[in-house]
């Protein structure tokens, strides 16, 4: 008696866990090692991806010993998993091996299914035909049932991520603006709410849900969307809201009525092999503008922290001094908190320590209180003392004048990026990474690799001058870098290099490439 043959179609799911489903049903794609194996796979469909990019993917800096072999091995449990039917001697047809790598013929991607009905929502959205396009929209978007490549980490994964969950941003906008066409206003707002929740820096969403409140009577609760998203904006980022929200508000204040605005579907993102296809371009300064800031809606204007914050370094320093050293640990388990180091952990260990110290001397030989003179014990205790609250106070003065990668830094940077995904031409005028620019925000110390000179690119703790001259350079022949994992794949940085530079590096899309003759490496 023989096996039935395993038929149906494949489908691949990426808007949430990696999933593979045949006729529905998934299929176990074996240990996690191996579904992230596939996971990279999927974010190449149909184009070759090389074997040490797939090891740089999914192990990072602790790469196995034989990553060829190793991924080798995956291949074929994934080909027994996805093509039980053939036969172990005969070429594999879905997951192939070529000179550029292995392939694999996703067929049914949810990815591409929804950048395909969102291409088709918007179409029949400008054909008028606005209930189908709504339905096609709200399909899209159903399509996501999680994170997006839930559970998997690193560079590569994170820099997908991101990418998609812009795409589903910018659906989300796009399927408010055919309900705000359809007159569905009531209906919208919880919502809308909701999204302004998720994507807090989608400044189109928060516009979209005044609109809605504005045209279901509330007028009040439309205006309070704009203070709040102007007191979220200036207080995260250091951002005024940009021109759509102020006159959107301007229009609630006159009392008009407000248009639903057009929002283009989001284009699909260029395939990482691609980059050299685009024209190589000079990485001139983004445009800066000394126009008042009322002018420049969206320009940051938070006042970086270019010196010593003062306060900070005499609390610093005092504290030994006025809590008889008992509190020199406070201010470096501060430090280690905000800095998220180790060596702050043992620092502030070892003058808890020293305190613990001075408690024994003090009480294990105590003098009587009617002596004249006090024991060698309580006398070493006082010299301890003096002496942690001395090194204590000195210490932490200098830490504090230090202040290195704070969690303020971390979260700056994070909104930052957050800002530039969703406001790009924006972040280019602000200058968002860009040290070597006179800027009035604090981006928490990111450089963008795309437009930044070869002596910023230097400066980045981890990236050597050869190396930073190496990025400028291929940044101007093959075309700038959608994110920092493109590093490593144009050989430009190790895996473990990258990892360490990755939290201060940053792609800023360029404008429309220009070509030039020579490159301009400032």
């Amino acid at each position: 008696m023989t096996d039935q043959p395993v038929s149906g179609p494949l489908r691949f799911e990426v808007l949430g866990p990696v999933r593979a489903l045949r006729d529905g049903l998934p299929i176990d794609l074996g240990p996690a090692k191996q579904r992230a194996v596939l996971a990279v796979l999927l974010l190449s469909p149909g184009r070759p991806v090389p074997t040490h990019r797939i090891v740089d993917a999914v192990w990072g800096d602790e790469p196995p010993e034989n990553g060829t072999n190793v991924v080798q091995k995956y291949v074929a449990g994934l080909r027994r998993a996805l093509d039980p039917d053939r036969s172990p001697r005969t070429p594999g047809e879905l997951l192939t091996l070529t000179d550029g790598g292995y392939v694999l013929q996703a067929g049914a991607l949810d990815a591409e299914d929804f950048r395909n009905r969102l291409a088709r929502a918007d179409a029949e959205r400008r054909a008028g035909r606005l209930e189908e396009a709504s339905r096609i929209a709200r399909g899209a978007l159903d399509l996501w049932h999680g994170e997006a490549l839930g559970g998997l980490t690193g560079p590569i994964f994170d820099s997908a991520r991101t990418r998609l969950v812009e795409e589903r941003a910018s659906a989300c906008e796009l399927w408010a603006d055919i309900e705000l066409s359809r007159g569905g206003f009531a209906g919208l707002v919880s919502e809308l709410s909701r999204l302004v929740q998720e994507f807090p820096l989608r400044e189109g969403l928060r516009a979209q849900l005044m609109i809605a409140l504005h045209r279901s009577g509330r007028q009040g609760e439309a205006l309070a969307v704009f203070r709040d998203a102007r007191e979220y904006l200036l207080d995260e980022l250091g951002v005024e809201p940009g021109e759509r929200l102020q006159e959107t508000h301007r229009r609630i204040l006159r009392n008009e009525p407000i248009p639903a605005a057009v929002v283009p579907p989001p284009r699909p993102p260029l395939p990482q092999e691609s980059t050299a296809l685009v024209a190589p371009y000079s990485p001139a300064p983004p445009p800066y503008s000394p126009l008042p800031h009322a002018m420049m809606p969206g320009l940051p204007f938070m006042p970086r922290r270019s010196g010593i914050l003062w306060a900070e370094v005499i609390l610093a320093a005092v504290l030994p001094l006025v809590t008889c050293s008992f509190g020199s640990w406070l201010y470096f388990a501060y430090a280690a908190v905000q800095r998220r180091a180790v060596i702050h952990v043992l620092v502030a260990a070892g003058y808890l320590a020293a305190v613990f110290g001075v408690l024994f001397l003090q009480f294990v030989d105590p003098s009587a209180p009617e002596a004249e003179m006090i024991s060698d014990a309580e006398a070493g205790a006082i010299l301890l003392a003096l002496l942690v609250i001395a090194v204590a106070s000195f210490h932490g003065a200098v830490l504090a004048c230090y202040p290195g990668d704070t969690r303020r830094a971390r979260r700056q940077r994070d909104l930052a990026r957050q800002y530039a995904a969703f406001h790009p031409a924006a972040a280019r005028q602000a200058g968002i990474g860009r040290p070597d620019l006179l800027r009035s925000f604090d981006d928490g110390g990111l450089v963008d690799v795309n437009h930044a000179p070869v002596q910023e690119i230097a400066r980045v703790h981890g990236i050597n001058p050869i190396e930073a001259h190496r990025i400028a350079v291929d940044r101007f022949e093959n075309g700038p870098y959608r994110d920092p994992a493109e590093l490593v794949q144009r050989g430009l940085l190790r895996p473990k290099t990258l990892r360490r530079v990755a939290p201060w590096l940053i792609c800023v899309p360029p404008v429309t490439p220009v070509r030039a003759d020579t490159p301009d490496l400032p």
